[in-house]
């Protein structure tokens, strides 16, 4: 070895060791939910949506535009809503058909009942990751 090289070795292993340790101690740790369990979330507040709107038309003789109409009867949806899913409803002016759309940072869903039958679904992946998948479509 050459003095020069025996002269900076210390600080070429002291500068190493910094970096290796900086990494470690930096390292930035995910929390909350991975985008599989966003991805069912999603997925279970667009069935919520489904299941409450049933449960309402039986009640009520039609369908309701308004979620909060909904949290009785699927109150898991309130949940949801903190969760920072978004949804909405718009219901057809006689109350026997609506269409139903779920937003999270990793899905975008939208389905249309005619009473209790599926006539239209459309799903868009935002976010992709391990376990993100659109839902089979309902009919």
């Amino acid at each position: 070895m050459s003095p020069n090289f025996r002269r900076y070795l210390p600080f070429i292993l002291i500068a190493f060791f910094i970096l290796i340790a900086g990494q470690t101690l930096f390292k930035r740790h995910s929390s909350g939910t991975t985008t599989s369990a966003r991805a069912t979330e999603t997925i279970g507040a667009l069935d919520l949506i489904g299941t409450a709107e049933q449960a309402y038309l039986t009640k009520n003789g039609r369908f309701t535009s308004h979620i909060a109409d909904l949290i009785p009867f699927g109150r898991n949806l309130a949940t949801d809503l903190a969760d920072g899913i978004g949804m909405q409803v718009d219901v057809s002016t006689d109350g026997q058909r609506y269409l139903a759309q779920v937003l999270s940072n990793v899905l975008s869903l939208n389905r249309t009942y005619d009473g209790t039958k599926v006539i239209a679904q459309d799903c868009v992946i935002v976010k992709s990751g391990s376990g993100v998948a659109c839902p089979a479509p309902v009919h």
